[in-house]
């Protein structure tokens, strides 16, 4: 009988992975540990691969056995991170790829920004001739594919991540790679833009929105909304903080629809159920219509400063 209940003895390897997780969780809803983290975390995900084959191997045969794949993921762990950390393995990323279209006559344009993992910047141009441009510095095994019609009146651009890559387990620091783009300021624009993991910085000062979709998997993303117009935009987060800033003179009814994930809206919204909409929203010239969504995390929406 104590053979067979000693056969059957349950995972700690498990459980302590989980506790672990659940602590950043909770550090990063605190504020004292950045979202960044998960960047971190999702590029050693094999780690926990080699954790749970040590605790099928050695881990449930005895008491000695699971404190020694304890040690021993403990151990994988640290290791990995401290490698990550001096950039001992840092895998090459591809050489940085200049991004540049014009509008070419158009008067209306549509955008789509599509990168898997890494960081993403995206503010207004100087030039209103030119309907995108910047750098994009890929993964290793990252392409860019682009895809650019004039379709009437309205230029159309899609650009998208593509290719064999996983993390990488190794690999150089988000801030190493990433996408770095200017967009046209003065045609109404359709934004789309999706990042599977990473930071997004998206500061639309200064475009004129007719229509703005972000999604996000894990990470960081903040929206700065511009100051005019009258437009809808969409908010997706899977994991993470999305922080959105609405400046002086705009004007929001911001639908929220949060999971595990923590609020903050400003004061001095009209709230009905998860609906919050500020004072002057009804007769503004200009407004949006937000609707923010996020599974686990924390959402913050405040006013920038000067309102």
């Amino acid at each position: 009988m104590d053979e067979r209940r000693e056969s059957r003895r349950s995972s700690i390897v498990g459980p302590v992975i989980l506790i672990g997780l659940g602590v950043v969780f909770l550090l990063n809803n605190l504020g004292i540990l950045d979202w960044s983290v998960w960047d971190v975390i999702i590029r050693l995900w094999p780690v926990l691969l080699v954790a749970a084959g040590l605790d099928i191997l050695i881990g449930r045969r005895s008491a000695l056995g699971a404190l020694l794949s304890l040690i021993l993921t403990v151990a994988l762990i640290a290791g990995a991170l401290w490698l990550y950390g001096t950039g001992m393995v840092m895998g090459p990323t591809g050489p940085g790829e200049e991004i540049t279209y014009d509008l070419d006559g158009a008067d209306r344009a549509q955008v789509v920004l599509a990168p898997a993992v890494g960081s993403l910047h995206v503010e207004a141009l100087r030039e209103s001739n030119r309907l995108v441009a910047g750098v994009i510095q890929p993964v290793r095994g990252e392409r860019v594919t682009r895809d650019f019609a004039l379709e009437g009146e309205t230029a159309v651009l899609t650009l998208r991540s593509e290719g064999n890559f996983v993390g990488p387990f190794f690999g150089a620091p988000a801030d190493k790679w990433g996408w770095d783009l200017g967009l046209a300021p003065d045609v109404p624009l359709d934004l789309e833009i999706s990042l599977g993991a990473g930071q997004s910085d998206i500061d639309l000062t200064d475009l004129t929105l007719s229509d703005l979709e972000v999604s996000a998997g894990i990470g960081q993303t903040t929206v700065v909304l511009p100051d005019q117009g009258r437009f809808e935009a969409k908010i997706d987060g899977a994991i993470g903080h999305t922080l959105v800033v609405i400046p002086p003179g705009l004007e929001a009814r911001i639908q929220l629809d949060t999971g595990l994930a923590a609020s903050q809206v400003p004061a001095g919204y009209q709230q009905r159920e998860n609906t919050y909409t500020s004072p002057g929203y009804a007769g503004a010239e200009n407004r949006v219509d937000l609707e923010i969504s996020q599974a686990i995390g924390n959402v913050t929406v405040r006013h920038s400063r000067g309102r």
